[in-house]
């Protein structure tokens, strides 16, 4: 595989960049959108960071960290910092784990 083709950058800040001129814009898009905030959006280049308010949006629609640092593997041009592996980790490894129902107006706490 071709890592220039690939249209994101990802910086050890969290920083990215998306490169909106590439093939399969769309789904690239709605991934980012899922796991990272947007910051700026223009016509030819998207910036987004990752922040962990997105990582735990993330992990409630269904996304988990390995799945996400898999994705981010696949579509960037550079390799991903070990900064961005941790924060990863970090951020959704404990998201999700508990769950608070209510049921008859009595709240019972579930760990799946």
């Amino acid at each position: 595989m071709n890592k220039n083709k690939n249209p994101i950058w990802v910086f050890p800040d969290g920083f990215i960049l998306f490169e909106t001129f590439s093939n399969s814009i769309e789904e690239i898009e709605d991934f980012l959108i899922t796991i990272s905030e947007p910051v700026s959006r223009t016509k030819l280049i998207h910036e987004y960071v990752l922040t962990p308010y997105a990582l735990y949006a993330a992990v409630t629609s269904g996304m988990n960290g390995d799945d996400i640092v898999k994705i981010l593997r696949k579509i960037s041009k550079n390799l991903l910092p070990k900064t961005i592996f941790r924060m990863i980790s970090i951020c959704t490894q404990f998201f999700g784990k508990i769950h608070l129902i209510l049921f008859k107006n009595n709240y019972f706490i579930y760990s799946p």
